[in-house]
């Protein structure tokens, strides 16, 4: 035989309490307040719908007109700074480049005339120096010649000077040869 649950409050089987009778007076207050809904989810019960209706349009306005009052221009002023930030920085970068790029060709032109002054300087240099080496170079072969000259005219001099004593030396040295031949000469006859 099947023996009924034990009551939690104490109860003894059979015994009605107080607790027991409130609890079936509360379940058929239910069913006399509309105890059919008590059974389903508020959202879902479709004579709720007018006033959730009503409700969802008073929120959606408010946060409507919340969000389109205060909070997006709030963004709409915070992007327009962040682009005219964004525009002006472009603008100054576009700026400083063309100045940048400006500034390299000055620098190049600024170079290229140095390296064609410095390019004059050394040829005018080279110029000078090699004029200074050919004046001096026909300077050292003129005083060349001129000793080569007066070399070649002592020389001339000392050969004509030579050429002129050479008849009277061999006539001398023939006398001296005769001399010397012929008395041995007249010698050896006799």
């Amino acid at each position: 035989m099947a023996h009924p649950a034990p009551d939690p409050h104490g109860a003894v089987e059979g015994v009605d309490t107080a607790h027991g009778v409130g609890e079936a007076a509360h379940a058929s207050e239910a069913a006399a307040h509309g105890g059919e809904h008590a059974a389903s989810f508020p959202p879902f019960d479709a004579s709720l719908f007018p006033s959730q209706l009503i409700w969802f349009a008073i929120t959606f306005a408010a946060l409507y007109f919340i969000v389109s009052r205060f909070i997006l221009p709030n963004i709409s002023a915070v992007i327009e700074r962040r682009a005219a930030t964004v525009s002006s920085d472009l603008d100054a970068a576009a700026q400083k480049s063309a100045a940048a790029d400006e500034a390299r060709t000055q620098m190049e032109k600024a170079s290229a005339k140095a390296r064609a002054e410095a390019r004059a300087m050394v040829d005018a240099a080279r110029a000078d120096v090699m004029a200074k080496l050919t004046a001096e170079q026909e300077a050292a072969e003129t005083r060349l010649t001129a000793k080569i000259e007066a070399a070649e005219a002592k020389v001339a001099d000392a050969r004509a000077k030579a050429l002129a004593e050479v008849p009277a030396m061999a006539e001398a040295l023939a006398r001296e040869i005769a001399d010397k031949l012929g008395p041995t000469a007249a010698r050896n006859a006799a």
